[in-house]
């Protein structure tokens, strides 16, 4: 991760929480306390994530903030971030998951819209957890449960990836 550290603006580092691994690299830990809100953080995810989408783009892409889409209920809303190159269109949807609890399970109003098709042909889920958690039973399950939606999107047309934050820098240049 030191070297997404590099990627984001100092601003959105001064809020993070930064640690440091066994391997001596830092990372960003998302250690919500009780009185931290949960939209406080994803919003900082989301910054931290569109720092890296501005610092790994060399002109190939426009980035759109904010790109509206119709959800499964048929409803308009704003997703977090579309990339735009010469030949793909990409929807990003960016999701800090914490210790991976309730805000866990709204992962499936994203995945319902994925297979739905409300996010067009191509979709990235960006997410990140806290590392520290002990159990990580549940970023296995999803990442299980990731893969066996990319092969049943595929058979639509869709191409989907499910994208840790780290890997996003690596992603970015195959754009």
């Amino acid at each position: 991760m030191s070297d997404i550290i590099k990627m984001i603006s100092p601003s959105t580092i001064g809020d993070s929480d930064i640690g440091m691994n066994l391997f001596g690299q830092q990372y960003i830990r998302d250690l919500r306390s009780a009185g931290e809100n949960a939209q406080q953080s994803g919003a900082r995810f989301e910054s931290i994530t569109f720092d890296i989408l501005k610092y790994c783009n060399n002109g190939r892409y426009r980035i759109t903030r904010e790109p509206y889409f119709n959800c499964h209920f048929d409803l308009n809303r704003k997703g977090d971030f579309q990339i735009v190159s010469a030949k793909r269109t990409i929807h990003i949807e960016c999701k800090q998951l914490g210790n991976a609890e309730s805000h866990f399970d709204k992962l499936s109003h994203c995945l319902l819209n994925l297979i739905a098709g409300c996010y067009g042909n191509e979709f990235w889920l960006v997410y990140d957890y806290n590392r520290e958690m002990g159990n990580k039973n549940k970023i296995h399950k999803l990442i299980t449960r990731c893969k066996k939606i990319k092969e049943q999107v595929a058979l639509q047309g869709i191409t989907f990836e499910c994208i840790h934050i780290d890997d996003l820098p690596k992603q970015l240049g195959q754009v």
